[in-house]
């Protein structure tokens, strides 16, 4: 833990990258949900099956997380760390759990509005979400068309998968400052486990979505995780992120099919973040708006795919969708999570006088 009176670096980079992130999502999530099919997003075009935008902005997205919740983890108690953590996720997530449920619900429903809101499914379906957001994907009683058109008729929110798996890296981190071991050799090994995992296990637990979505994505959180203990000591330069460039690119040339290739330009992803001559816009007056709007990106684009019926593209679909889900994640931030964070110094859950 940090001394008391340190206070923690600012890297004003992230948001614009985090944004970045969240925008990637939504443009792949553009194609699925328009065509039903993400076989004509131009990435997984030029790269193949599975390599499309989207995935690669989750990947940020998580790689990013791990360096500043492991960070932010030096500073403070386990119970400030889960208390920051839980203030960062839940606020929002509950009410983008509330609209998707009494709003997008009885609009589409096809039980009606008055049958939807009448029934008695809408509480255990609040909690069930809340607790785990996976299960929000698909609400009961709730379609945007003809489910036997495609499954993804009745996901009322698509990427509420990662939300769960975040959660748990936060709880593996807090379990590592609890007992001690929250260090750069415990870390390195539980990411060692995780990416060589694939190479023996193609689909470890196939009935069991939750661990095989968490074996998936969690080591790109402790890629971040290391990056960031790495970076404590030593400071990469512009020749190391370009080394690792080139290592990821000859990985995808020589082992495409393998789940954390891309996993090596954790380390320029970072370098940019960080970087004091490299300077993206800050977004300081509109605010770290990339959560909310990757919360609402899918049920927006849902929506707006519905609402384009027969003239839906994914061009279309994007182009509507990307201007909503920055309005409603800004909406989101300065209405409600920015709010909620002013109370992350909770002197009761505190022992460090200042915390991230």
């Amino acid at each position: 833990m940090q001394e008391p009176g340190v206070r923690k670096p600012f890297y004003p980079n992230f948001n614009m990258v985090r944004l970045i992130a969240a925008s990637m999502v939504i443009f792949s999530h553009a194609f699925l949900i328009s065509e039903k099919t993400s076989a004509n997003e131009p990435f997984m075009r030029l790269l193949g099956e599975g390599n499309n935008l989207g995935k690669f902005g989750v990947y940020v997205f998580f790689i990013t997380s791990g360096f500043l919740v492991t960070q932010s983890a030096q500073f403070g108690s386990v119970g400030g760390f889960l208390w920051r953590r839980a203030l960062r996720i839940y606020p929002a997530l509950v009410v983008c759990t509330l609209l998707s449920v009494y709003v997008l619900g009885p609009l589409f429903s096809p039980l009606g509005i008055s049958g939807y809101l009448l029934s008695s499914f809408h509480l255990r379906t609040t909690v069930y979400s809340v607790l785990n957001p996976n299960y929000g994907m698909e609400l009961p009683n709730v379609q945007f068309y003809d489910p036997a058109i495609s499954w993804l008729a009745t996901f009322i929110n698509g990427s509420l998968w990662t939300i769960s798996q975040e959660i748990f890296c936060y709880l593996i981190l807090a379990g590592l400052m609890a007992i001690g071991l929250l260090r750069a050799p415990f870390v390195a090994i539980t990411l060692a486990v995780g990416v060589t995992w694939a190479l023996f296990f193609d689909d470890p637990w196939p009935d069991r979505k939750l661990i095989t979505d968490f074996t998936f994505i969690a080591p790109y959180f402790f890629g971040g995780s290391l990056v960031w203990f790495v970076m404590e000591k030593w400071r990469p330069n512009i020749v190391l992120a370009l080394i690792f460039v080139a290592l990821g690119v000859l990985f995808y040339v020589f082992w495409p099919n393998y789940l954390y290739g891309p996993m090596l330009f954790a380390v320029p992803l970072v370098c940019i973040a960080t970087s004091p001559t490299i300077r993206l816009p800050t977004l300081e007056r509109v605010g770290d708006v990339s959560y909310g709007t990757y919360l609402y990106g899918w049920p927006v684009e849902q929506v707006v795919n519905h609402a384009l019926g027969q003239y839906s593209t994914p061009w279309t679909v994007f182009a509507l969708s990307l201007p909503t889900s920055l309005l409603f994640g800004w909406l989101s931030w300065h209405l409600l999570e920015k709010r909620a964070l002013r109370l992350k110094r909770a002197s009761f859950l505190q022992r460090q006088p200042i915390s991230p």
